[in-house]
């Protein structure tokens, strides 16, 4: 071997020393360094598992939030639809109502008409019956009681009235 330049005792010795320094390395350098290694894949690996862990929370949270808002906006329809049937009840007790007070404000008006009828009625009987009991005076030129002129003119508008 010493013709190729290789020298058996020093090739020897320098096996023997990679050997030691690959032994201290690995017992001082590679153990540690692979045991950091290990622990940051452990860290990575827990961190990628907490992520997953958080997303699928907002997954959930995003769709129970969802089904939140779909309830709330239900029930606002559903209280936009009562409130609309509330106010459709109410505009009807009130129409109900002013139709009802408006029927007795007609039936009040007829009663007041029928009254002042009765009234002008009256009125004119004892006009007429004035008018009567002195036209028949001056034509009988005799004076006809008041009792009986009011008989004869009761007759005669009782008679008037039969005919219309």
């Amino acid at each position: 071997m010493d013709a190729l330049g290789i020298n058996l005792s020093g090739l020897i010795t320098q096996l023997l020393s990679f050997i030691i320094l690959f032994l201290i390395l690995r017992k001082l350098l590679f153990g540690p360094i692979s045991s950091i290694l290990q622990s940051r894949a452990t860290k990575i690996q827990e961190s990628l598992e907490a992520a997953e862990k958080v997303k699928n929370e907002a997954d959930e949270s995003a769709e129970k939030l969802e089904k939140e808002i779909n309830i709330a906006r239900q029930e606002g329809q559903k209280l936009i639809s009562d409130a609309r049937e509330a106010a459709e009840k109410y505009r009807d007790q009130e129409m109900k109502k002013a139709e009802e007070e408006s029927q007795e404000i007609v039936i009040k008006a007829n009663k007041a008409i029928e009254k002042e009828r009765d009234l002008a009625i009256q009125s004119v009987r004892k006009e007429f019956s004035s008018l009567v009991i002195s036209a028949a005076s001056k034509v009988v030129e005799k004076s006809i009681d008041e009792k009986d002129h009011k008989n004869i003119i009761d007759k005669a508008l009782e008679e008037e009235i039969k005919k219309n």
